[in-house]
């Protein structure tokens, strides 16, 4: 699927600030089931200075910093970029994937620790019990229930204040965010053995949809066939009909645009507006 866009973040302070360094994760990835083919960044004010990294994930990210005093502050981005994975079961597992918990190597283990890296929530070990026995222990199983109850039982609610609830509020609740219920999804899967990730991007969605907004959705690593994304929002295995731009153990390592300023008493509003286009 081709995705054309234009993503647009506003700041607007309460009074002039000076703006400290800023890191700017809205690129989208240029990965195995997805092509970047163009990809444009303008910055209002024109920063000091800006250099293209890898971030701590490898995530493709840009870091800006500023002088003087400014009352706003403008991230404008297009791109253009294809999806590729129609058929999301195209893979053969490895033998290590036969069973819960997986049989990682070693060096596997260390290189996906932090994916693996569980917050013992006890409602999400109730969960994972449950899920993983009416699975027989098969990981992909294990997943679509995990998958098939969250989209059941929990609803998804727009939440524009910021930060993601802790699992145990979101299962208690059974509401939240799309990035609410993608953690509560991280945690079970950890819990039973299966290293998760968080994803922020795009989701083709209704062509007719105006107020779009970053998705968020899983994924859970699975040896044979790598990364793999879910999305418990919408009850199904991602496809080519998502767009990842950032992947990461823990959310706040995917949020599109981080950085602080310095100004006494001064106060900040966000506005942000996404157009998207798609064709299969």
């Amino acid at each position: 699927m081709l995705f054309r866009g234009e993503h647009e973040t506003s700041y607007r302070y309460s009074r002039p600030v000076f703006l400290e360094p800023h890191v700017v994760r809205l690129t989208p990835l240029d990965a195995a089931a997805q092509r970047l083919a163009v990809f444009e960044l303008e910055v209002s004010p024109p920063p000091a200075g800006r250099c293209a990294i890898l971030d701590a994930s490898g995530n493709p990210a840009t870091r800006l910093w500023f002088d003087g005093l400014h009352q706003t502050l403008t991230v404008h981005t297009r791109f253009e970029a294809r999806t590729l994975r129609a058929n999301p079961f195209d893979y053969l597992l490895d033998p290590a994937a036969a069973r819960l918990p997986l049989r990682l190597s070693e060096a596997e283990n260390k290189a996906l620790g932090p994916y693996l890296a569980a917050r013992g929530c006890p409602a999400c070990g109730g969960l994972c019990t449950e899920l993983a026995a009416a699975a027989g222990g098969l990981p992909v199983e294990f997943l679509s229930r995990l998958t098939d109850w969250l989209y059941r039982n929990v609803r998804v609610t727009a939440r524009q204040a910021p930060g993601v609830w802790e699992p145990a509020r979101t299962l208690g609740l059974l509401r939240g965010a799309c990035r609410d219920v993608a953690l509560v999804f991280l945690e079970v899967c950890r819990q039973a053995g299966l290293p998760a990730r968080f994803v922020s991007g795009y989701q083709a969605g209704d062509a007719n949809q105006d107020d779009r907004d970053l998705h968020a959705w899983p994924e859970a690593y699975l040896p044979g066939a790598g990364w793999r994304g879910y999305d418990p929002t919408l009850g199904l295995a991602v496809a080519d009909a998502h767009l990842a731009v950032c992947a990461a153990h823990h959310p706040e390592l995917c949020m599109p645009l981080a950085g602080t300023f310095r100004g006494t008493g001064a106060t900040a509003a966000l506005s942000h507006r996404i157009r998207l286009e798609t064709e299969a």
